[in-house]
């Protein structure tokens, strides 16, 4: 039985989608608040960090360029391994994404272990690594993983972790809603992961200031919970439900 297709784009299941990306970009929201406060460095966002690391080359006194490359090294490396990871798939959801899920959630445990006094951030020390490093490192790769498991739904790449294009998108389809109409699913899924990642920032401020580092075990228990989800979803089917081939290409 072919997916159940949508009204106005032929893409399946709008809800999953609209879940998935608003409940990550929620979390992606938290993660890179409680880095913002407690390492300074932003995670989930390679343009500023980019940009940092230029002016760094040119000023090596003006940022910590190995942190600023950690940052750098760890989100290639999650999208790398998510990547690798959801080859072989098409499908919005499964236990290839429940395994991409779990190990953002690894990460980000190895995180908050590493920001505060535990056996992870005594190893470091241990190991005369920089620590700021090795938890931006942790956290960012967690970030990745997530941008590259949403970015690899077929015909409907969402960002989740940085909004630049999002706002891109929603002002085209603005400027473009008196010839074109508006379409409601995408404005719904663009505006609906902004607003979360704001209120993501917003939450992980407050819980990063009461709680430190261990304010990353929030967003790891969700990564977690819509793992599970993924793997109890994968179990009433036989596979991954595919995204039709013929699926308008949408960046989100």
């Amino acid at each position: 039985m072919p997916p159940q297709q949508s009204r106005d784009t032929g893409l399946p299941h709008e809800g999953l989608v609209l879940g998935y990306s608003a409940l990550l970009a929620l979390s992606a929201g938290f993660v890179n608040a409680v880095a913002l406060l407690i390492l300074a460095v932003p995670v989930g966002n390679l343009t500023g960090i980019s940009t940092q690391l230029g002016m760094n080359t040119a000023n090596p006194w003006l940022y910590e360029g190995h942190v600023l490359g950690a940052i750098f090294l760890g989100f290639l490396t999650g999208a790398t391994i998510a990547g690798a990871i959801l080859a072989p798939t098409d499908g919005l959801a499964g236990p290839r994404h429940a395994a991409v899920l779990f190990l953002e959630a690894g990460l980000l445990v190895l995180a908050a272990a590493g920001v505060e006094e535990t056996v992870v951030r005594a190893q470091i020390n241990a190991l005369g690594i920089e620590q700021t490093a090795v938890q931006a490192l942790f956290a960012a790769a967690a970030l990745g993983l997530q941008n590259g498991m949403t970015s690899s739904f077929r015909g409907m790449a969402i960002r989740t972790t940085h909004f630049t294009g999002t706002v891109t998108d929603l002002g085209l389809i603005l400027g473009r809603s008196r010839l074109h109409g508006i379409k409601n699913w995408k404005t719904a899924i663009l505006a609906t992961t902004l607003v979360l990642f704001v209120g993501g920032g917003v939450a992980g401020i407050v819980f990063g200031a009461r709680l430190g580092g261990y304010a990353l075990l929030i967003p790891a228990a969700t990564c977690a919970t819509v793992g599970t989800a993924n793997l109890l979803q994968g179990a009433g089917r036989s596979g991954d439900a595919p995204v039709p081939q013929d699926a308008e290409p949408v960046q989100v």
